[in-house]
């Protein structure tokens, strides 16, 4: 059962200039941390403009049935660099992308189980 779609999406430079502030760093894991700690500005920007957009997207699709905050919400890459969620309680696909200044991300969230506490 859908119990919600999200979309989201965020313009990479501002997320640039919080990255400067060091305000980005609070809405990642130390896993997605981790995954970015190697990558040029431009690129890690972009990356973390995407998951950012990706964490919005599922708890837009999440927040009308739980109480979720983005911290919450760890989306990583699977070996062909396709981001995935952790999120074990829900089956969410996810999909994010970039072009130019934005990045943009969809969700779609499924139970795997009926759930009388989210629901």
């Amino acid at each position: 059962m859908i119990i919600g779609i999200g979309c989201d999406i965020v313009d990479i430079y501002r997320v640039a200039n919080a990255m400067e502030k060091g305000h980005m760093q609070r809405i990642l894991t130390q896993k997605e941390q981790a995954c970015c700690a190697h990558m040029q500005s431009k690129r890690k920007a972009e990356w973390i403009a995407g998951r950012f957009a990706g964490k919005e997207a599922i708890y837009k699709a999440l927040s009308a049935h739980c109480n979720v905050s983005l911290c919450d919400i760890e989306i990583l890459s699977d070996a062909h660099g396709a981001p995935y969620c952790t999120m074990e309680t829900y089956d969410i696909q996810i999909s994010i992308a970039h072009e130019h200044d934005y990045a943009i991300a969809y969700a779609i969230v499924q139970s795997k189980e009926m759930d009388d506490s989210c629901l």
